[in-house]
């Protein structure tokens, strides 16, 4: 058996594959294979990519109609035959050590599932990004369960750290026991019908069936932040509709699983604090009113009532003040505020 199968899906990232590839096939760890899902560019990435599979053996590159990288993923574990799955996108890049430690940690400990601290690569700068603050951490029983818990959203305390919401949902940066993804069923849900998130409502299900996960404080993967070809930094006609998707499969799941009321709160802290993606991503568009259209977003009864329980005691002066203009349906001030943080993060 293979140790680690790395899946990559690639999508018109011609000028990034390079570095990522490079970075897979320097690894130090050597009984591993490299599985790209490329998704029918148009930029020269697939050509890009034969040559690299003409260098190496344990690339293998599978082409089909690009779906999004949740089809992507779900395709490359189909195809996957490793001990352990690893995820690394292909504007990204990991050091050459990395699976060599990872999977001797993973031995080691006998865990399900290892994470890892990020680098967020900058264009004129690099920036360390820690989950937790310890160097090493082990979760079992209780504490995986409030890991589980922070998939669906914050509670109290946390939620004065609210820039470290997702911090712990991203699939790469960590290593996962195939064996627990396959034996439970466990796949993506397709990024178009849910607009963002994916990871984590794949990691959602994932540390429901976890027994023991390893928190490593070392910064492994490099999270490019200036790929102007992103999805992340487009326009997304459809995200309201999408989230209200996502947030009724978040319901459903607590309701099907009979979790209690503490996740229902912490979905509808998500749904409260989802009026900055909302409001950052109309940001984006072409629309002459965007005040107007926070309104109706902040005037729908999913966010009316999950404001009515939103607590803002936690939240630091900025993100407070920026919260109590939503939670009273004050479009305005929550449109002023987003100019102010749509300039400070140059967007």
């Amino acid at each position: 058996m293979v140790k680690i199968s790395i899946i990559v899906p690639c999508y018109n990232t011609k000028l990034y594959i390079e570095q990522c590839m490079r970075s897979l096939m320097q690894q130090t760890l050597k009984d591993i294979e490299i599985i790209c899902i490329e998704g029918s560019s148009n930029d020269g990435s697939y050509e890009i990519l034969k040559q690299f599979e003409r260098e190496d053996s344990r690339i293998k590159i599978f082409s089909k109609t690009n779906e999004g990288v949740s089809l992507s993923r779900n395709y490359g574990i189909s195809k996957a035959k490793g001990k352990y799955l690893m995820f690394v996108d292909a504007d990204d890049w990991i050091d050459v050590d990395t699976c060599e430690i990872v999977y001797n940690k993973a031995e080691e400990q006998q865990a399900d599932l290892v994470m890892w601290s990020y680098i967020r690569e900058f264009k004129e700068n690099s920036l360390p990004k820690d989950i937790f603050e310890e160097e090493e951490k082990i979760f079992q029983g209780d504490s995986i369960k409030q890991l589980h818990r922070r998939f669906f959203g914050l509670l109290g305390e946390e939620l004065a750290q609210v820039e470290n919401a997702d911090a712990l949902c991203p699939v790469w940066g960590k290593l996962y026991r195939r064996d627990v993804i396959e034996d439970n069923g466990i796949a993506f849900t397709d990024i178009r019908e849910i607009g963002t998130y994916e990871d984590g409502l794949f990691n959602l299900e994932v540390f429901e069936h976890l027994h023991k996960v390893v928190y490593m404080q070392k910064y492994f993967y490099h999270y490019r932040k200036y790929n102007e070809n992103s999805i992340t930094s487009q326009y997304k006609e459809k995200l309201f509709d999408q989230w209200n998707h996502m947030y009724d499969l978040m319901f459903k799941y607590i309701k099907d699983k009979h979790l209690d009321k503490s996740y229902v709160t912490a979905v509808n802290n998500r749904i409260c604090l989802g009026i900055l993606g909302q409001g950052l991503n109309l940001m984006e568009s072409d629309k002459k009113q965007k005040n107007r259209e926070i309104k109706k977003i902040l005037s729908t009864k999913r966010y009316r009532e999950a404001y009515q329980q939103f607590e803002l005691k936690y939240f630091p002066i900025h993100w407070k003040i920026f919260y109590w203009f939503a939670k009273h349906n004050m479009a305005c001030g929550v449109y002023a505020m987003l100019i102010c943080i749509q300039k400070m993060i140059g967007r």
